[in-house]
């Protein structure tokens, strides 16, 4: 790799690495997601000539690690909810459910990681939608239909 196509994936990296890690372990937990978002990332690197001409590399890479994700916990398991400590103090939260992780995982994969990234971390549908590689409007699905499912495991309504 040339200096300026090194300097080309330093930039990318930066801005797709935050992406991929959070919406990766959204979807399979927290250490098959990074685990999953550094192997995109380094495919990324070895073969970054073909990556910068895509139209969508984020949802290349996002299905380049969900692969790699479920190829290392395997193809039966969703999402593995026990490796993230869901605890009131440590998300310094008021009103924090300690089960949210259990019932996350509930959720299709889909609509676990619209949630997660919308709702959880602030990124808009457009960004969600470029991950998983469907249109805004099927985030906005996934979304109302995410937490329409959490609401009632929850047992709260929606005013």
């Amino acid at each position: 790799m040339d200096t300026l196509a090194r300097e080309e994936f330093a930039v990318f990296f930066d801005t797709a690495e935050r992406r991929l890690r959070l919406a990766l372990s959204g979807a399979f937990g927290m250490e098959a997601g990074h685990d999953a978002a550094a192997e995109s990332l380094a495919w990324a690197c070895q073969n970054w000539d073909c990556v910068r001409e895509m139209s969508n590399p984020m949802g290349y890479l996002y299905r380049v690690g969900r692969t790699a994700a479920l190829r290392a916990i395997g193809h039966d398991v969703r999402f593995v909810s026990t490796d993230i400590e869901m605890h009131p103090a440590q998300w310094e939260l008021p009103n924090f459910e300690p089960n949210l992780a259990k019932f996350l995982a509930q959720l299709s994969e889909r609509q676990r990681v619209a949630v997660w990234m919308v709702h959880g971390l602030g990124f808009t549908n457009n960004e969600v939608a470029d991950l998983l590689e469907c249109s805004r409007p099927t985030v906005g699905t996934h979304v109302r239909r995410g937490l329409a499912k959490l609401r009632q495991q929850l047992g709260v309504d929606h005013d």
